[in-house]
């Protein structure tokens, strides 16, 4: 039987399950996650990522704050334990609007989404669900052995995906 500790993947980290083990991650606002599945390798991915894009490179900054960067990191440590992109799919969570400002700009939960949408898109992995926008924070879990997607709001709701 499989470990069922669950593998907690922080802010702008990344987790991967070989064993079965959930994955999951707390405080997810207008950042986003991403999950990855291979059912054939059994490998899941999480990415817990911040920002839609590495704009201005900074050494302190690790490649798993952004969208961009950190689907890649993943993407690698996916495939280097044997998950495939070709047999992949991905489900989404987060991108949340937690504040109101007055700016032209899309909101950064929106720009998340739009960039986790945009890398997989181009990754040619299928998004087969997500739970994403609204103005709550989650808890976002990856059942490996069903590939179920939990959400948990803030408001109490469970949401299965």
């Amino acid at each position: 039987m499989a470990e069922t500790t669950p593998i907690r993947v922080g802010i702008a980290e990344y987790g991967l399950s070989t064993d079965g083990r959930p994955l999951v991650t707390n405080g997810v606002g207008s950042c986003g996650v991403i999950v990855l599945h291979d059912d054939v390798a059994e490998v899941s991915g999480m990415l817990h990522f911040m920002l839609p894009a590495r704009e201005s490179p900074s050494p302190d900054d690790p490649d798993e704050k952004f969208a961009d960067s950190g689907l890649e990191a993943l993407l690698s440590a996916f495939e280097s334990h044997g998950g495939r992109r070709r047999r992949a799919w991905a489900k989404l969570a987060g991108g949340a609007r937690m504040f109101e400002f007055d700016s032209f700009d899309a909101p950064i939960g929106e720009q998340n989404v739009e960039a986790a949408r945009t890398g997989l898109e181009e990754r040619s992995v299928p998004i087969r669900g997500s739970d994403v926008g609204g103005s709550e924070g989650r808890q976002v879990t990856l059942r490996p052995d069903s590939g179920e997607m939990i959400v948990n709001t803030a408001a109490g709701e469970t949401r299965r995906l």
